[in-house]
């Protein structure tokens, strides 16, 4: 196996090894959930062994987001307005047993699967840790795998969209999640995921995989909570497969003779991040530094191709206020430099904006207005976004 996908692999495996006592990460969509019914104590020799514990049926949830949004573009493109619907997903979760549980969850607004997993949990032999199979998104930094209906600033963060995600946030493979109370209000957690590294519902052909993890540590501060975690990704991803739609960079080989039109782009990469959130009663401010380092191969024609490293690097700092009335300001700063080896590439965004909650989360508005302060050549404009959600 390549050494640069073994070491993240190992330390996948080491992670799963780790004893703790038992806590399981929440889902990315918000759900009713029941507590588990009291362990039975152990039989002894003169009692009976107790009756297995039912399985759960399923649970059912979703939710609606719809928005209006409007961009004065920068001349010569014209100003856009548009109605969407953002997203429109129903899911369903549960448990088969206790130490089998499952998650699907489907969004009607562009017709995929975003969700579907199953997961072990509960195990003696896996203290504190859940392991799952299929599709989920991928750890990384705070605000990627936030559940979407808890993020008040309605579109990604240049520098999450970029570099933390892959073509999409969520991908296709294993992981393992934990999170263990230490004692004093104190508590870790680790998440990690290997995965194809093609986004949803896809497989690639890539031997090397991605592996994207996430470990970190909360601490109460009196009525606050503080959480900071440090992330890591890593792999080898198709940027493009050319005009016949297959990874065939490497050269597809027939008796010696290249039989394939090599014009793919293809990249290796490395990405680190830093994330940090405190919630209090009154405020909430998340922060995040990505740095994506990238080897990256342009194939033209039969056999040859450029190569060219890139490093890119972005953040953004942001805040919500809260209030007794259910209503607060928003804010948000960023900027996002996608080559730090050339100029004139950089993006800068200040968001601006208040939420109103008529029930918490569940029925929410939101207006957003974001000031683009990006160089010439990749600014797309200033945007207005009236957003409204619906929790079932």
């Amino acid at each position: 196996m390549n050494a640069r996908i073994l070491i993240p692999a190992l330390a996948l495996a080491a992670a799963v090894a780790a004893p703790a006592a038992a806590q399981q990460q929440a889902p990315e969509q918000p759900a009713a959930s029941s507590a588990p019914a009291a362990e039975a104590p152990k039989p002894s020799a003169e009692a009976p062994k107790p009756a297995a514990k039912p399985a759960s049926g399923p649970t059912f949830w979703g939710f609606l987001n719809i928005q209006y949004s409007r961009t004065d573009a920068p001349s010569p493109a014209k100003d856009t307005s548009s109605f969407e619907l953002r997203r429109a997903r129903i899911g369903a979760r549960g448990d088969l047993l206790p130490q089998v549980g499952y998650a699907v969850l489907w969004d009607g607004a562009d017709s995929s699967l975003k969700d579907a997993y199953g997961a072990l949990k509960k195990l003696a032999w896996l203290p504190g840790l859940e392991l799952r199979f299929g599709q989920w998104k991928t750890p990384f930094g705070y605000e990627q795998p936030e559940s979407d209906t808890k993020l008040l600033w309605v579109n990604s963060s240049y520098a999450v969209a970029s570099l933390a995600r892959g073509p999409d946030s969520r991908d296709l493979g294993v992981g393992v999640n934990g999170k263990w109370a230490v004692g004093g209000g104190v508590g870790v957690e680790v998440a990690a995921s290997l995965v194809n590294g093609a986004g949803p519902n896809k497989k690639d052909d890539l031997d090397e995989k991605n592996v994207w993890a996430r470990g970190g540590a909360s601490a109460k501060l009196g009525p606050a909570a503080l959480r900071v975690g440090g992330s890591y990704g890593y792999g080898h991803q198709v940027s493009s497969t050319g005009t016949n739609g297959r990874f065939d960079g490497a050269g597809a080989v027939n008796g010696g003779a290249v039989t394939t039109t090599n014009d793919d782009t293809y990249f290796w990469f490395q990405t680190y991040g830093a994330d940090a959130t405190l919630d209090s009663p009154w405020l909430f401010v998340a922060a995040e530094l990505i740095q994506s380092e990238r080897d990256l191969q342009v194939h033209a024609g039969t056999q040859d191709f450029t190569r060219r490293d890139v490093t890119a690097r972005g953040w953004y700092a942001g805040l919500y206020g809260k209030s007794p009335w259910n209503v607060g300001p928003i804010f948000r700063a960023e900027r996002y430099d996608r080559d730090r080896g050339t100029g004139n590439n950089l993006n800068e965004r200040y968001t601006v904006g208040a939420y109103a909650d008529v029930v918490p989360v569940n029925a929410r508005l939101i207006f957003n207005y974001e000031i683009d302060q990006s160089d010439r050549p990749v600014r797309t404009g200033n945007r207005a976004t009236a957003f409204a959600q619906v929790i079932f």
